[in-house]
């Protein structure tokens, strides 16, 4: 064959010199395909130029482009390859062990912890509920109820939650330890108990039991021997706190409720009525010479100290003390510190961190000089060292028969109201000298803690 060249323009069908012939039907041969690229994006598209339904694959990259025709779907679709992840290291597989015990320790350490004070807590929250809900439908019965004899169930219901029992580990003697029992009054909701000085004296730990179920740790706020009187703490707040009432207003013969832990047993009630009033020392035994209790014959025994005593009511009238008895138990005698008292030492311990009494420095015997419509008085019969009466002009032989306007009968009366006074307040008494009266204003001491 000779090497020449073809027109295009010729008619003859000759194909170019050297050029390779082709098959008949035989699809054109396409360039290689571009070696992988790893991480590469591949995007399938239908080909919009090509209607035998055949399609173009195109591979992208961040370096080029290249296209293969290759059958396709007539949807669009995304694929991304990425890399195998590496092995994980031997040595790793332990350390991840050791993280999973971890975790599953810490889980049950929790659970064991946390469900038991939860489902703890959940019962009390209950219990809390309902005596609140008894004591709220209570106080709507006793402002509709003017029978006394229908009072007493739901005065019990009001005043329970107030109360609390109380029990004590105290030092006895030098090396000894005993427990004792008693009750409290919860008069304020931030958790301020109050109590009597002889249920918790020398304790070591005082523990306290709500009317829910509730045992907690209580500490000492401050005491006062002289009155007999101890205010507690517990950590929890909004508690159900007792309504003041004002002793003041206490008549013999008026309907009382007493409620207490005797002999430990919780929220025990006794109803009576009021003996007396204002009686002085009733125990001579005890030494409260300071003291004017409300008598009662509601059953008050052994564990019922630092109860409440409420009128009809459920107001806070007194807190119960003490008892007569030959045997140990009731015989219908109690005593009551009157809340007008209680009140005063709790705010006064509360502002000042302890109750300071008034002191006069002076021997008293009940006065010989008996008059009618008159008070009977009493007479000074001698001084103590650095004694305010002395300094103010008294003098031995004179007869106090009044003080501050108050009428004076009986020397453990005076007492009384001087303890109430504060050290450095001004009193005023009237006395009898040479068959002369005459008024003498003392500035009273600071009482001495032993006396």
């Amino acid at each position: 064959m000779d090497d020449r060249h073809i027109s295009p323009d010729s008619s003859d069908d000759k194909l170019l010199p050297n050029e390779p012939t082709a098959l008949p039907n035989e699809p054109p041969t396409l360039p290689p395909e571009p070696p992988a690229v790893p991480n590469e994006l591949f995007i399938e598209t239908p080909n919009p130029n090509d209607s035998s339904e055949y399609w173009r694959q195109s591979s992208v990259s961040s370096r080029d482009f290249s296209f293969s025709s290759e059958p396709l779907s007539s949807q669009t679709t995304f694929r991304r390859s990425f890399p195998p992840p590496p092995p994980a290291s031997p040595s790793s597989i332990p350390y991840r062990r050791r993280i999973s015990f971890l975790s599953l320790g810490l889980i049950f350490l929790v659970g064991v912890l946390i469900i038991p004070w939860l489902a703890e807590e959940t019962v009390y929250s209950l219990n809390r509920g309902a005596e609140r809900a008894k004591a709220e439908i209570a106080r709507q019965l006793l402002a509709e109820l003017p029978e006394p004899e229908r009072r007493i169930p739901w005065v019990a219901k009001v005043v329970a939650p107030c109360v609390v029992g109380i029990r004590t580990l105290a030092t006895i003697g030098e090396d000894g330890i005993g427990m004792d029992v008693g009750s409290g009054v919860i008069v304020d909701s931030q958790g301020y108990i109050l109590t009597n000085q002889h249920v918790v004296a020398n304790a070591r730990a005082i523990m306290v039991r709500l009317n829910d179920g509730r045992v907690i740790e209580a500490k000492p706020i401050g005491q006062d021997q002289a009155t007999d009187l101890a205010i507690l703490k517990v950590r929890e707040t909004n508690l159900d706190a007792i309504t003041w009432g004002d002793s003041r207003q206490i008549e013999v013969g008026d309907q009382v409720v007493a409620i207490g832990n005797p002999y430990n047993l919780e929220q025990t009630v006794t109803s009576g009525i009021i003996s007396a009033t204002e009686r002085y020392n009733p125990i001579p035994s005890r030494r409260w010479i300071h003291q004017a209790f409300l008598q009662t014959d509601a059953a008050i025994n052994p564990g019922n100290s630092g109860g409440a005593l409420v009128n009809l009511k459920g107001e806070l009238i007194g807190i119960n003390t003490a008892i007569f008895s030959e045997t140990g138990g009731n015989m219908g005698i109690g005593f009551a510190i009157p809340s007008f008292l209680a009140k005063k030492v709790y705010e006064e311990i509360l502002k000042y961190g302890e109750m300071k009494h008034g002191w006069l420095g002076l021997y008293m015997a009940p006065s010989p000089n008996l008059q009618a419509n008159s008070p009977r008085g009493v007479t000074v019969t001698g001084f103590l060292p650095q004694s305010p009466a002395r300094d103010a002009g008294l003098r031995i032989g004179d007869i106090i028969l009044r003080w501050n306007e108050t009428d004076i009968n009986d020397p453990l009366q005076l007492s009384h109201l001087v303890v109430l006074s504060r050290p450095g307040e001004k009193a005023t008494v009237e006395i009898v000298r040479n068959d002369k009266t005459i008024k003498i204003d003392i500035i009273l001491g600071v009482r001495p803690v032993e006396l």
